[in-house]
């Protein structure tokens, strides 16, 4: 289904891809939706009969994968559908937590969607059965998601109107933002581009050392500021040392109470993850932590 050609859509697409780049680094959109609450987010939540294998004949049944859908400012006349290649999680949180496609919505008269990946929240090929055999994980591929928001792009073109001529980019965040860069380029006549933010495509172990993003990390702290990197690797053995004597050593001397019981069952790889955070811009909200 290749995208309807014309001046006109090729000037709306390049305008949503400099907007995109452009919201990408201004400060609006690291906030990735901030204190903001689901309520203040206008969408739909809409369900689709996906087929659960779309490569073999094996098994024929469906299930219902969960997309959400925002329309108020969207052009019917050729406005763009920024659609979101929803990655491992509940799509509704992914949905309240990437404000800059919010924020561009109005200004590209353009259709959001949400598209929940197979397997999380309530996209379940197999019900609630689903993690019970392993034998239906078979399904649970990236190769397998990627098949499912190309058929779904093409329902929505098929049964919204005006939707048929309307430019699709995918948008996506660190494993979302590999399902982005791979769906332009296994999909080109779906989408026609990606917006792939923060996103490891080549990290893997034929092609990358393990090492190199933490490498990355340290390096980017390094020129940060004198001592930076070495006083957060000196923290290390600090929090291992207290860590080992329980949680409760450590929740005691820092007043992390919230913190450790409530949010962060594992302290160490979670301290781990608002250093990547920090460094990388990442544009979801760090909600959580804004009561420490």
């Amino acid at each position: 289904m290749a995208a309807a050609g014309g001046p006109r859509l090729l000037a709306t697409v390049v305008m949503a891809m400099a907007a995109l780049v452009s919201a990408s680094a201004s400060p609006s959109s690291l906030r990735g939706g901030g204190g903001r609450s689901a309520q203040q987010f206008d969408y739909k939540t809409r369900y689709f009969d996906q087929k659960i294998d779309h490569f073999g004949f094996a098994e024929d049944s469906t299930f219902k994968q969960r997309y959400l859908i925002a329309d108020k400012y969207w052009n019917k006349d050729g406005g763009p559908i920024l659609f979101y290649t929803g990655n491992e999680g509940d799509i509704a949180w992914f949905c309240n937590n990437t404000g800059f496609m919010w924020d561009i919505s109005k200004e590209l008269g353009a259709m959001l969607v949400f598209a929940e990946h197979r397997y999380y929240g309530e996209s379940l090929p197999f019900g609630k059965k689903t993690f019970s055999n392993l034998n239906y994980l078979n399904y649970f591929t990236s190769e397998q998601a990627l098949a499912d928001f190309a058929v779904l792009i093409r329902h929505l073109k098929e049964t919204i109107p005006g939707a048929q001529n309307s430019p699709v980019i995918a948008i996506g965040g660190s494993y979302g933002g590999m399902l982005a860069a791979w769906f332009r380029m296994k999909y080109p006549n779906i989408v026609v581009g990606a917006l792939a933010a923060s996103a490891p495509i080549w990290l893997f172990e034929d092609l990358t050392p393990c090492e190199a993003f933490s490498n990355i990390v340290t390096n980017d702290f390094l020129k940060s500021g004198k001592g930076c990197a070495e006083s957060i690797g000196r923290s290390w053995d600090a929090i291992n040392n207290l860590s080992s004597k329980g949680n409760k050593t450590l929740t005691g001397i820092e007043n992390y109470c919230l913190l450790l019981f409530t949010f962060i069952p594992n302290f160490l790889p979670a301290l781990s993850f608002t250093w990547f955070i920090d460094d990388t811009g990442f544009p979801f909200s760090l909600s959580p932590f804004t009561s420490i």
